[in-house]
C-alpha cells in the first residue's frame, strides 16, 4: 500500500515536472479537435486575391507554417484571440528565423472554414492589407481547434517576404564596417551597406 502511494506520488512527480519543462503551449486538454496545417487549401484562395489586386503569388513554407502553428495553438490552448498570446509577433519571428525578413500575420476565430476565415480577413481593411504585403513570398496557415473554448476554432495566417535564415545581401564596398549599427544600414558614397551582425 505504501509502495502503490509512493509510485503514484513519483508519477505525479514526474509528469509535473516534464509538464513545466515544455516549451511551446499545447495544453492539450482543451484541444481535442486538433491542429490542422490549412496552407494548401489558403493558398490558392490567398494568390486568387493577390492576384485580383495585381500582386504576386505566395508559396507554403514549413518554417512559415510552424511560426504560424506555435501562434495557433497557443490561442486555442489559452482561449484567448490575441496577437500577443504567445509573445509578441517581432520576438516571435525573430525567434523562428525571419530576423531580416518582411512580415505580416492574421488571427482569427470561430471561423468554420479557411473560405470562411480568408474572406473575412478580405472584408477587414487591415486583414486585408496584410494579404496584400507586396514582398509577401512565402505562407502558412494553421487552424487549432478547442472544442470546449469560448471560440472553438483558432486561425492564423503569416505570410513572409524571405525565408527562415535568410539574410540580406551585403553589397561590396571598400568601407571598412566600423560605422552604423547591426541590423542598420546606412549610405556610404552612395553604396549602401546592410551589417549583418557576423
Amino acid at each position: 500500500m505504501v509502495q502503490n502511494i509512493f509510485r503514484v506520488g513519483l508519477v505525479a512527480l514526474v509528469s509535473l515536472f516534464v509538464a513545466s519543462c515544455a516549451t511551446t503551449p499545447t495544453s492539450q486538454s482543451n484541444m481535442s479537435g486538433g491542429v490542422v496545417d490549412v496552407s494548401y487549401e489558403a493558398v490558392g484562395l490567398v494568390n486568387s486575391f493577390r492576384a485580383q489586386n495585381g500582386l504576386g503569388p505566395v508559396s507554403v513554407d514549413s518554417a512559415v507554417v510552424e511560426a504560424a502553428r506555435y501562434q495557433a495553438v497557443a490561442m486555442a490552448s489559452r482561449d484567448v484571440l490575441s496577437h500577443e498570446v504567445a509573445g509578441d509577433f517581432t520576438t516571435r519571428m525573430n525567434n523562428a528565423g525571419f530576423t531580416y525578413a518582411l512580415a505580416t500575420e492574421n488571427v482569427g476565430a470561430a471561423d468554420r472554414s479557411v473560405a470562411d476565415s480568408i474572406n473575412a480577413w478580405i472584408r477587414s481593411p487591415h486583414h486585408r492589407e496584410n494579404m496584400l504585403m507586396r514582398e509577401a513570398k512565402y505562407m502558412g496557415m494553421i487552424r487549432a481547434s478547442a472544442p470546449g473554448s469560448r471560440y472553438r476554432t483558432y486561425w492564423a495566417l503569416i505570410l513572409t517576404s524571405a525565408q527562415a535564415g535568410s539574410g540580406p545581401k551585403i553589397i561590396y564596398s571598400s568601407a571598412k564596417p566600423s560605422r552604423g549599427k547591426v541590423g542598420t544600414p546606412f549610405e556610404n558614397d552612395g553604396v549602401q551597406i546592410f551589417f549583418t551582425g557576423q
